[in-house]
Parts: C-alpha cells; structure tokens; sequence
C-alpha cells in the first residue's frame, strides 16, 4: 500500500478514463494513485467552494485567455476615473480606440478557439470577467441576424458607449455589421447582420 494512506476502496471506472488518467500520471512523473488522489481531491476542494471542478477549469481557461490576449487587471473605479477625464474631449478618439480594441480581441477569440462558436465565447467571458454586467446574451434570430443585450447597475455612461463600441468592433471582426444600437446608462441593445448592409 502506497505511504500516506490509511485504506483502500476500489473504485469503478470506465476503461478509457482509466487509461486516459494513467497516460496524465505517467506525463507527469507520479504513481497512478497519488495522480488520481490528487485529482479527486480537487473535485472536493472545488466541491466546499460550491463549484463544480468543471466550472473552475473553465473559468481558468477564460482567465488564460485574456491573459494571452494582454488585458490586465485595473480598479473599476481607476478605469471610471480615466474614462471620465478624457471622454468631454476625446470621445471620438475613445470611440476608436475601443472599437479597435474589439476588432483585435474578435480577430484573437476566432483564432484561439476553432472548434467553438466565438459568440458564445465572447457571452460567457462578457458574463464573468469585467464590466460588472448583470445579464448578457447574445441570441440568434431568423435570417441569420444575432441580438446583443446587456444590463449593468453600476456601469456609467461613458462605459456603456466605450463597451457598444467594443463589443462593435468585436462583431465586426466576425463578420456582423450593426443594423441597431440602442443604449441607456448600463444598458445596450444591439442587433448585427453579417456581411454589408
């Protein structure tokens, strides 16, 4: 019996999971049963925190990803106050630069994620990362148009503009011109088509 544990238990599992987890033990150097220990440990670490094992290793992977994609962590507020400053004289060139912004992040979420829809992605990372957005989804309608709402009870204005163009400039790099935008303090409504219109 390996050191460090008092009993055993057999535990069923499917054949290919078994060999699946015996390749990862092996990649990483240690016994079969302190890789599967280790793992099902985490499941419950997860577990206490009221997550499943599956959410944290999603989120992580979103959090990897903004990381490759260069954002960086700033204070809401920092940001607010920023935005605040500069946007009386420089909304347009603000305008700009988010919806650049958005075409670059659209351009690196098509290519980092092949096998998925980048609209879905771009929904699950608008609900967990930043922007303090309440509600986000995008929905898909007949004729191939795609709506976009979000709510914020925080965001002000400024935001709100800077995120439309944003989330613009994302769509845009998609493939998806906006046919309506229509916006109140933490609050947007859009509606793309693809292609030219």
């Amino acid at each position: 019996m390996p050191k460090g544990y008092k009993g055993m238990k057999l535990i069923r599992a499917p054949e290919d999971l078994v060999s699946r987890l015996s390749e990862a033990s092996n990649r990483e150097g240690k016994s079969f049963i302190d890789f599967v220990t280790q793992a099902l440990e985490q499941a419950l670490r997860a577990h206490r925190m009221n997550r499943s094992l599956k959410e944290i290793v999603d989120f992580y992977k979103l959090i990897m990803m903004q990381k490759e994609a260069g954002l960086i962590i700033v204070p809401s507020e920092t940001l607010n106050r920023l935005i605040e400053m500069l946007y009386p004289e420089k909304k347009e060139v603000l305008h700009e630069i988010w919806f650049d912004s958005g075409v670059l992040y659209g351009k690196y979420l098509a290519a980092k994620i092949k096998d998925e829809d980048p609209i879905v992605k771009l929904e699950e990372i608008l609900k967990v990362i930043g922007w303090n957005l309440k509600e986000v989804e995008f929905k898909r309608m007949d004729g191939g148009s795609i709506s976009f709402k979000c709510v914020s009870f925080t965001l002000p204005l400024e935001d709100t503009v800077l995120l439309m163009k944003f989330i613009e400039g994302v769509m845009n790099s998609l493939g998806y011109k906006p046919v309506k935008q229509d916006y109140l303090r933490g609050m947007i409504e859009m509606e793309f088509k693809r292609g030219d219109v």
